[in-house]
């Protein structure tokens, strides 16, 4: 019982990390280019030395996609800017 409360608890952690990159990258963050690498990126070491992805693959896809809207986000973002200041 307790290590599936555990195991929720981290799942909800992760989607809420999930959320917050796809509203930081819809803003044109640079946060939702970091955290989408992040997600995509991040392994940590077992204790047999082994390096794993700390996040799954659905994850890691969500990560991939995060990157890719912010990267669209602040780059559209700052054309419009660029384009505002020369009027």
């Amino acid at each position: 019982m307790i290590r599936n409360n555990a195991s929720q608890k981290i799942d909800n952690s992760t989607r809420n990390y999930i959320y917050t990159g796809y509203l930081t990258a819809i803003f044109g963050g640079i946060l939702g280019l970091v955290i989408g690498w992040d997600i995509m990126k991040k392994k940590r070491t077992l204790s047999t030395g082994e390096k794993v992805f700390s996040y799954s693959l659905t994850d890691r896809q969500h990560g991939a996609r995060i990157l890719i809207l912010a990267g669209i986000c602040f780059i559209l973002l700052l054309t419009l800017t660029i384009i505002a200041l020369d009027v």
